[in-house]
């Protein structure tokens, strides 16, 4: 038995970033989890964007949550939250020394670094009632504008797209209704992106991805 054990034990691979993930999602409150959607990124997932990105060039996360998305990367990297309590975890698993860690609303203070970025690789917080409501945010952006309020994944999406230098490229985890959903909301959004810039491509994740992480969700 104790043979059989090793040796099935022997195929079993986990990295040290993924402990660190399955210790937030353990401990992490309610309050982070699901008010705040901090749903971890699976490492597969995260080592798959990495293994796309140019080394030695900037780039940055402005929903990083742990700075999961960007823990490989080797170049400029701003790892940006709105939850401070998040970014201490951030800053204790500290994946990647020489990243900047900033306590900032990305929505709200981010757009002064417009065309900035080489890369932008984010997978921010969505959902129909995960919404930004700030008309002083909102009318800042072109699918906020004069509106009560509006998903905050959807605005992200704009963010990360602005923050963009003029060959930058965006990685944004978001849900399927963000390119099939027929509301007006998501069909301004894609025509946005068709009329603005380039969509290099699309990448379906497998069927519960995110599992692990709490969600089902399909992205």
């Amino acid at each position: 038995t104790i043979e059989w054990v090793t040796e099935k034990l022997s195929t079993v691979s986990i990295e040290k970033n993924e402990i660190y993930q399955i210790v937030f999602m353990f401990f992490g409150n309610r309050h982070f989890k699901k008010q705040l959607d901090q749903f971890y990124t699976p490492m597969t997932i995260c080592n798959f964007i990495n293994s796309l990105l140019i080394p030695g060039r900037t780039a940055i996360d402005p929903a990083c949550g742990t700075g999961d998305l960007l823990n490989q990367y080797k170049g400029d990297i701003t790892l940006v939250d709105k939850c401070a309590s998040v970014l201490e975890m951030t800053r204790f698993i500290k994946r990647n020394t020489t990243a900047t860690i900033e306590h900032r609303d990305s929505l709200r203070d981010l757009l002064s670094l417009e065309r900035t970025y080489d890369y932008c690789v984010m997978n921010p917080p969505f959902g129909t009632k995960t919404v930004e409501t700030d008309s002083s945010i909102l009318n800042t952006y072109e699918l906020g504008k004069g509106k009560e309020k509006q998903e905050i994944g959807i605005l992200f999406v704009e963010l990360g797209l602005r923050l963009l230098n003029k060959k930058g490229i965006l990685f944004a985890i978001v849900p399927n209704g963000y390119l099939g959903n027929t509301k007006g909301d998501y069909i301004k959004m894609r025509e946005m992106i068709i009329k603005k810039y380039t969509l290099i491509g699309i990448v379906k994740l497998p069927d519960n991805a995110f599992n692990r992480s709490g969600t089902g969700v399909a992205t």
